[in-house]
């Protein structure tokens, strides 16, 4: 079956999507404060977020099917820049990361993950916002 399905593109939407990506990252940077793991899920949810806004901004979305995460990410790998790379392996290892988190009791998350989440999180929305930006009518 198929991943991904057709999406009319809507610019309201896609913007209000940024907008709740901006908040999560917003969230994330507060919660760092006082607890590491929901930083970095927070922080993952921001880039989950933004790359949903990509997908809408090419007339896409994903199938609410297992492994969804996995094909938002290579949707967003194929179409922003090759430069960026980096930015998608760590969104990759946060996925990853928040799931042992979330079922797994082996999923610590350290203070260093969470910062880094959040410095990657700020990176990728700044990718996406551009490249949308670019490309809108």
């Amino acid at each position: 079956m198929k991943k991904l399905k057709p999406q009319k593109v809507d610019w309201a939407q896609i913007e209000r999507f940024l907008l709740s990506a901006e908040k999560k990252l917003a969230s994330a940077k507060k919660i760092l404060a006082f607890d590491e793991e929901a930083c970095l899920q927070q922080a993952y949810e921001a880039m989950l977020k933004a790359s949903l806004g990509l997908m809408f901004s090419h007339a896409f979305r994903a199938r609410s099917l297992p492994g969804h995460h996995i094909a938002i990410i290579e949707f967003v790998r194929a179409r922003i820049d090759r430069k960026h790379a980096g930015l998608l392996t760590t969104f990759d290892r946060l996925r990853r990361k928040r799931n042992m988190a979330l079922y797994d009791d082996t999923g610590f998350v350290s203070l260093h993950d969470a910062e880094q989440a959040l410095e990657t999180a700020r990176e990728f929305l700044e990718v996406i916002r551009a490249d949308i930006a670019a490309r809108r009518p």
